[in-house]
Order: C-alpha cells, then structure tokens, then sequence
C-alpha cells in the first residue's frame, strides 16, 4: 500500500466519523472535495491518467463523480453503525471529521510534493 493510499484512507476515516457522529450530509461533500484534491495530486494516478491519455482536466468530472460516491459510501456505514446502535459510538464535534479528512489531505499533498 502507497503512502498516497494510506492518507486517502485517512480521508475516508474522516467520512466514518462524520457518519457515526450523524454529521449533516454537506459534509460528504467536503470530504469528497479533499479526496479528489488527494486524487488529482497522486503520482501514481498521475501515472494512469498519462497512459490513459488523459489530462486532469478531462478526468476531473468523473473523478469527483467516483470519490463523491466512495465518501458516501463510507458516510453510511458510519451512519449504518449509529443506526443500528441509536447512538453515536462517540459524539463527535461537527469540526473533527472534517479536520482527519483535512490531515489526511495534508498528508497526501506532502507525499505528492515528495514525488
């Protein structure tokens, strides 16, 4: 597993926190937001677009579409835990969920700054 990977996953953590906690759903679409800066700036998916023959700004549509999905996705088996629980497994500020999303995002763009 690449360093790149490992912080997106951080990201997502980020989307099951927000989901445990009941965070609204505008929030999906922040993190989403960070996955996809996460995903445009990855060497390696820089590396596929390229032999793919596609540049960032052809890919973009689809990429945000695929990472609003898999943060969704992640969201509501968060959501799926409280539910089933009817509580939150820990009541979490709504700022905290989007901060992991964020130290993930930081983490992603130094490994990418490395190269």
């Amino acid at each position: 597993m690449s360093p790149a990977n490992i912080f997106y996953a951080i990201i997502l953590a980020g989307a099951f926190l927000a989901g445990q906690s009941e965070n609204p759903v505008w929030v999906i679409l922040v993190i989403a937001a960070l996955a996809t800066v996460a995903r445009a700036l990855d060497p390696a998916a820089a590396a596929t677009r390229a032999a793919q023959g596609k540049k960032l700004a052809r890919a973009l549509p689809l990429m945000v579409f695929n990472q609003i999905i898999w943060v969704n996705l992640v969201f509501l088996i968060g959501l799926g835990i409280f539910w089933a629980l009817d509580a939150p497994v820990v009541a979490l500020p709504l700022w905290l969920p989007i901060l992991v999303s964020a130290v993930g995002l930081g983490g992603a763009i130094a490994v990418s700054r490395k190269g």
